[in-house]
């Protein structure tokens, strides 16, 4: 257990600091960017990512637009067709809270799978600028992608490290984002005109803030969190397969595997995940190796899975789109029968 850091912690549940961050590469400037990318991209909206040699010339020399970088698993992904899920006007950097990015969408779980970063298991959605991608109709003909090309094979060759440090979109993404002032509300506002946040959710998220800082004010906990007494917590080896259904362990029996920072071996319980207790999911697939996005190291991890469907709403990240999975120790799980019957994850 001495290779996992125990000063951890992060709003997706992840772990968070290890180290002093590495200095990161002057930014060069992009050499182009194609006219008609300038379309804000809406909810919805059918788009075809670009061909290879469009994407290449709207990079600079560090193979970044904006501080952000096209990233290898990206490629194959030219000349396909997604909708847009939501914009990531607003995202949660770990380390630094809620930063603003610009011209930048998600495609509906469109993830990362790592192949380019030794088999990083953190599925993150990854980030879109508009200049990558075209809007479309659905009548119109697909654009012909040679199978191999120049710019093709260039944008999977694009560097994956800085030295000792992995470089992805989530280690680039504090320097590729600016500072989000806690009472700037144009971003929230431009959601809900989206349709992108309910005003009830909007109401919600809003409500629970101010509540949290009244709780902690009065020195109380803040809604959700879960916190134990153990000075080293607890470690269970459950085996667990993807498909094979587990529940969550009530709320006192996570106590029970949690030190007083809301960790298990370095992994924070999240208070959204409170929500889940009690309930019934399907495992999805195991979680040996992620990439620390401050330090851009290599963690490993152990006895830690991904459950389908579970993944971070945004409510304790102030409508954060990230769509994060959560990651979860074996120990707040407890295998169960086949649940084909519950495929709701109702209890």
């Amino acid at each position: 257990m001495s290779n996992i850091p125990t000063t951890l912690g992060g709003r997706s549940g992840v772990y968070l600091r290890e180290g002093p961050n590495t200095a990161m590469p002057t930014r060069a400037q992009p050499v182009a960017t194609p006219q008609d990318a300038r379309t804000r991209l809406v909810r919805g909206q059918l788009v075809e990512v670009r061909s290879a040699p469009e994407i290449a010339a709207t990079l600079d020399a560090d193979g970044k637009l904006d501080g952000l970088p096209f990233m290898p698993e990206m490629a194959k992904l030219c000349g396909q067709r997604f909708r847009v899920d939501r914009r990531a006007d607003i995202t949660c950097v770990e380390g630094h809270g809620l930063r603003r990015l610009q011209d930048t969408v998600f495609l509906e779980d469109v993830r990362c799978d790592g192949a380019a970063h030794d088999g990083c298991e953190r599925r993150c959605l990854m980030f879109w600028k508009e200049a990558w991608l075209k809007p479309v109709e659905a009548t119109d003909a697909p654009s012909i992608i040679p199978p191999s090309s120049k710019s093709t094979n260039a944008l999977k060759d694009l560097p994956t490290r800085v030295g000792d440090r992995y470089l992805c979109q989530s280690t680039e993404l504090a320097t590729a984002t600016a500072d989000l002032p806690s009472w700037n509300m144009l971003p929230f506002i431009s959601q809900v005109r989206d349709g992108e946040l309910s005003v009830n959710r909007f109401v919600q998220i809003v409500a629970l803030a101010l509540f949290n800082m009244a709780r902690k004010a009065l020195g109380f906990k803040e809604v959700g969190r879960l916190t134990g007494e153990k000075s080293k917590s607890t470690k269970s080896d459950l085996n667990l397969q993807p498909g094979e259904w587990v529940r969550v362990k009530s709320r006192e029996e996570i106590e029970k595997t949690l030190d007083p920072a809301s960790r298990n071996r370095g992994l924070l319980f999240e208070p959204e995940m409170t929500e889940y207790t009690g309930k019934y999911f399907q495992m999805d697939a195991p979680v040996s190796r992620m990439i620390h996005e401050e330090t851009g190291k290599m963690i490993p991890l152990t006895n830690t899975v991904a459950l389908k469907r579970l993944t971070c709403q945004g409510l304790c990240a102030k409508s954060c789109p990230r769509n994060n999975y959560w990651f979860w120790r074996e120990d707040w799980l407890e295998r169960v029968p086949s649940l084909a019957a519950r495929p709701d994850g109702s209890a």
